[in-house]
């Protein structure tokens, strides 16, 4: 069973009658760079360049990249060769763009605003991917002792090891924004005792193998993991973690270094007019769980059937500021350090 906050009994039937429906926020606005417009820039002192090699952990959240490069979208924007490289972790997509590795990386907001706090040497080009319900769940088995949010407290849980930053583990805080956003939502629940949770990073099969095989009694997971766990071991969710005030959470993004983009500002503006046309095609119910199959390797009957959150078209200072102060609120980034959200901004 579940329970609200006041322990009142919640509905346990609302979960998989929407599995295949998207839960799309109401994007406004990003205007899309002309071809004039990358030329202005180029002229004003940046590179051209039509090659751009962007660094991701593939998945859900950044398959419009992908979408882009099937369509053609980059190459008609004026990026004649993309690469798309693949990394195990969004921690080493950030060292590939320190260490030129990489031009762009599609990143979780986590490890972008922490980075940030060390470095100051990121620019956000453009918001990725923001939450919707059941994007991202507390899952135990039937029969656990974990019946509600309540049963959490002092629980060890497993974590998306590609979005934790290895810095903060063992810190008592949160070590990723998967964990923090978990951990607000407890807050409803629990007060301060959601601190109490136990976080053990693994890659997302292993969290579904060890929940399996009763290693561990709940796993945070997504998509798509989530359906993976129920319909291979019929797990039921204990916690949205995207729900209430991390309800639509921006949750991963694409950034470059200031160093890149002041010197590329046409390969920037051509990355971003691609990128606007694949958000807003990934949008159109099935383009994401076509693609998905070739992306990530998930089965095409996985693809079919996993929850999406929504690909904004435009981003949100107001809405990445949330991210900022949820991490601070955790002390996952110190209030001194909080990354100022607005000046990391590319404008097209």
């Amino acid at each position: 069973m579940r329970l609200d906050p006041a322990g009142k009994l919640l509905a346990n039937g609302r979960r998989r009658a929407a599995r295949t429906r998207y839960f799309l926020a109401a994007a406004s606005g990003l205007a899309v760079l002309s071809a004039a417009g990358c030329a202005g820039s180029a002229s004003a002192g940046g590179t051209v360049s039509s090659s751009v090699t962007i660094a991701a952990v593939p998945g859900v959240d950044n398959a419009p990249i992908y979408l882009a490069k099937k369509e053609g979208l980059f190459a008609a924007a004026g990026l004649t060769n993309v690469v798309i490289k693949t990394y195990p972790t969004e921690s080493a997509e950030l060292s590939a763009l320190q260490n030129k590795q990489a031009d762009i990386a599609a990143s979780d907001y986590g490890s972008i605003f922490y980075q940030q706090a060390q470095s100051n040497d990121l620019k956000i080009l453009a918001d990725g991917y923001d939450a919707g319900p059941g994007v991202l769940e507390v899952l135990t088995l039937p029969g656990s002792t974990i019946q509600s949010p309540l049963d959490l407290a002092n629980q060890k849980i497993g974590l998306p090891s590609e979005s934790a930053l290895p810095s903060l583990e063992g810190s008592g805080n949160p070590p990723s924004l998967y964990a923090a956003a978990a951990t607000q939502v407890l807050t409803n629940y629990l007060g301060n005792e959601a601190e109490s949770v136990q976080w053990d990073p693994m890659t997302q099969p292993q969290e579904v193998r060890a929940l399996e095989q009763h290693r561990l009694k709940a796993i945070l997971v997504s998509e798509p993991y989530i359906y993976q766990a129920e319909s291979q071991a019929g797990a039921v969710e204990v916690l949205d973690a995207c729900s209430g005030s991390t309800s639509s959470l921006p949750l991963a993004g694409y950034v470059a270094t200031s160093t890149w983009v002041n010197d590329n500002h046409a390969a920037a503006a051509d990355f971003q007019q691609a990128l606007v046309t694949a958000q807003g095609d990934a949008s159109e119910t099935g383009q994401v769980q076509q693609l998905l199959p070739s992306a990530t390797g998930m089965s095409a009957q996985d693809a079919d059937l996993v929850t999406i959150g929504s690909f904004p078209t435009a981003t949100s200072a107001l809405g990445l500021e949330r991210v900022v102060r949820l991490m601070s609120n955790f002390n996952m980034i110190s209030l001194g350090h909080a990354p100022a959200v607005p000046p990391m901004i590319v404008h097209g």
